[in-house]
């Protein structure tokens, strides 16, 4: 080759390195991934220096190098990638910690110990970023695979290229951390503008407006709605571009189903979730099927293209509508984002997060005025201020003194302070009829409403087994008989021959067994007797049938023993009322029960004697409250309370007629007679 080819084949080259190194300049301005621009620097290395293969490594957790990308990395160095204990990793190490490229030479040593176990030179190089320090961690490092038998000049020119291509990496990541800067910028201006813009109201109405209004910008988004809850249930507060919400609608229903699903799942969801990964915080985990139902039936309604939910839990204190015994806590509000359109990448979960992050402080500040009594101390402050205005000092000094003589009557006026609830009217004398046997009802011989005396026939059941079982006993008791007789025939015979089959009994020996089975089924055929006449349902009380419709109820239907079949019960004998008394009202009860010696008095008033009002005296108060293991969640339980009534004769009583009973538990203020709920309640409120 002449001199001027050489010279050419030079200049050709020295020219495809400068237009590599200005397209790597201008693709380190261009705001793209990381891989993408590590990959494009990779091949670009690989082909303007004839390299055999490279890699490009990042940082990963725990110290550790993760590749990124490669190209033709050899058999040897594969193995070595395998395992991170292993000399490639400690000369990434020692690459990380230098402040120029280094060139490690081929086959330096074992497969297993060696820094480079290729054919090839090795030449690595860090990316040090221009934000960090030089003790900091390098952002990447850049492995080539060169040919061996190079001069050392053009390793030296090697080492100058890759340095070169490291500081455009540098330039890349100084660019990528300034857009960075700039995106967040413009993202704490338009926070600054959203927490201004929702925390100017005071009351919860306009607070969720602003959010659900101004939150659609933030999240580039085009709905967003806000779904509070209450008690147990949820409700939408606000949506976006709507001023009047039909919280019966099928959309309305579709958000609060989709809330609570939300909340009890307590991560926020992205609708990319269903049938993909998961992204953000629920990364890695699919959702529970009744919540993607929901999630589906949802975006089934609104017809959207895209919908985030985010749960927003209330940070450094309670629940404002949930009491720290009740359990757990549970978000009480909840952001809903939907997009109609194609997406944008301004739309994510993670924008909707920092809106449920940003709208947290005035919605938990809103919430917390809106409750009782802060929200009518508010109202009631607002109205003072306009009532102050308008009556002058001499209206509002009166309006005082009869405030005055209103408190003080209500506190030293002395009334009668009773208990009222509800209760049932039973006889005093009743009975339950049970079935005395297993079998079915073939008579029923009485009706609802009839009077029977003690001993009466109620009911017949049949019991064939019980038929068998007595026949059966009655034909061995007559087989044993007819035995026996044959027994003391044989025995008074002078012609009897002495039996010599030695396996027989002698007759008296079989005499006295057969007399024995035969006491044991004469006591059989007594138990029959008896269990037959049990068959025979009687009334154990005089009295009157109170069981509806008996006939068409038992007759032909099977019973089992135990089972209730008739309740009788003597009308004659008086009154008994059972009153249930909440639990927070059994206490003033108790306490002037004990008070007195005899029983309380007490006011009944019958359903059916709307003007006539009775007297009675409390005469027991259960000792326990019956708890339903399934129903935790529901009203406490009443305790029993019962109620002796004084009149012997009350003529439009029945029994199970509902019942109003005053219980009087002693004379109070007027004011505590009238609003010793309200008092309670504010007591609880201020103290527990």
């Amino acid at each position: 080759m002449s001199s001027t080819q050489k010279n050419d084949t030079v200049e050709s080259g020295w020219q495809q390195l400068e237009e590599f190194v200005d397209q790597l300049h201008e693709l380190a301005h261009a705001p793209i991934e990381a891989e993408a621009f590590y990959r494009r620097l990779l091949e670009g290395c690989i082909t303007t220096l004839a390299a055999t293969g490279g890699a490009v490594w990042l940082p990963s957790v725990g110290g550790r190098w993760q590749l990124l990308h490669q190209v033709s990395l050899p058999q040897e160095l594969g193995q070595q990638i395998a395992s991170v204990e292993t000399a490639h990793y400690s000369l990434l190490q020692k690459v990380a910690a230098a402040t120029e490229a280094l060139v490690v030479q081929p086959q330096s040593g074992r497969v297993e110990e060696s820094e480079n176990p290729t054919d090839s030179v090795l030449m690595l190089s860090a990316v040090q970023s221009d934000a960090t320090s030089p003790v900091d961690k390098p952002v990447a490092i850049i492995e080539l695979l060169m040919r061996p038998g190079a001069s050392p000049a053009v390793l030296q020119g090697w080492q100058d290229m890759l340095s070169t291509v490291c500081h455009i990496g540098a330039s890349y990541h100084t660019f990528d951390e300034l857009r960075s800067l700039q995106a967040e910028r413009g993202l704490h201006s338009q926070s600054l503008a959203l927490l201004r813009r929702i925390n100017q109201p005071t009351d919860l109405r306009r607070t969720v407006l602003e959010i659900a209004n101004e939150g659609r910008n933030f999240v580039a988004g085009d709905r967003v709605s806000v779904v509070l809850r209450h008690g147990n249930s949820w409700r939408v507060a606000a949506v976006s571009g709507v001023d009047r919400i039909e919280n019966q609608g099928d959309t309305a229903k579709s958000l609060e189903q989709l809330a609570d699903g939300t909340a009890r799942w307590g991560e926020p969801i992205d609708s990319t979730e269903l049938g993909s990964e998961v992204e953000g915080s629920a990364a890695g985990h699919d959702l529970p099927p009744d919540l993607a139902s929901k999630l589906e039936q949802q975006m089934d309604v609104s017809h959207a293209r895209r919908l985030v939910a985010v749960p927003i839990e209330f940070v450094g204190e309670a629940d404002p509508q949930q009491s720290a015994s009740v359990g757990p806590s549970r978000p009480t509000a909840v952001l809903i984002a939907e997009q109609f359109h194609d997406s944008t990448p301004d739309f994510s979960l993670q924008r909707v997060v920092e809106l449920a992050q940003l709208s947290e402080p005035a919605l938990r500040q809103a919430l917390r005025l809106d409750r009782f009594p802060a929200r009518l101390f508010l109202r009631w402050a607002d109205r003072w201020a306009r009532v102050q205005q308008a009556w002058g000092g001499g209206r509002l000094a009166l309006a005082a003194i009869f405030a005055v003589a209103v408190v003080a009557a209500l506190t030293f006026v002395k009334t009668d302070f009773e208990i009222e609830a509800p209760a049932t009217l039973v006889p005093k004398i009743q009975r339950d009829v049970f079935a005395t046997a297993n079998g079915t009802v073939v008579d029923v011989q009485v009706a609802h409403g009839e009077v029977v005396d003690s001993g009466d026939i109620l009911a017949l059941i049949d019991d064939p087994q019980l038929s068998l079982d007595t026949q059966r006993v009655l034909g061995e008791v007559e087989t044993i008989r007819k035995r026996l007789e044959a027994i003391a025939v044989a025995r008074t015979d002078r012609n009897v021959q002495a039996d010599n089959d030695r396996e027989r009994l002698p007759l008296s020996a079989e005499a006295q067994q057969l007399e024995k089975k035969l006491v044991s089924l004469e006591l059989q055929r007594e138990i029959l007797v008896a269990r037959h006449e049990a068959l025979t349902v009687r009334s154990p009380i005089a009295g009157t049938v109170l069981t509806l419709d008996v006939q068409n109820l038992l007759r032909t239907r099977p019973v089992e023993r135990g089972q209730v079949l008739f309740k009788v019960a003597d009308v004659e004998s008086g009154w008994w009322l059972w009153a249930d008394v909440e639990q927070d009202r059994i206490g003033h009860v108790v306490a002037a029960q004990q008070d007195i010696d005899f029983g309380l008095p007490a006011r009944i008033r019958l359903a059916g004697e709307e003007s006539e009002i009775f007297s009675g005296q409390i005469e027991s108060i259960s000792a326990i409250a019956v708890l339903d293991p399934d129903a935790l969640s529901e009203v406490a339980p009443a305790l029993r309370v019962r109620v002796a009534v004084d009149e012997t004769s009350l003529p439009s009583a029945r029994p199970g007629m509902t019942a109003q009973v005053r219980i009087q538990c002693g004379r109070r203020s007027l004011g505590y007679v009238w609003l010793h709920g309200a008092w309670e309640a504010i007591y609880t409120w201020l103290v527990f």
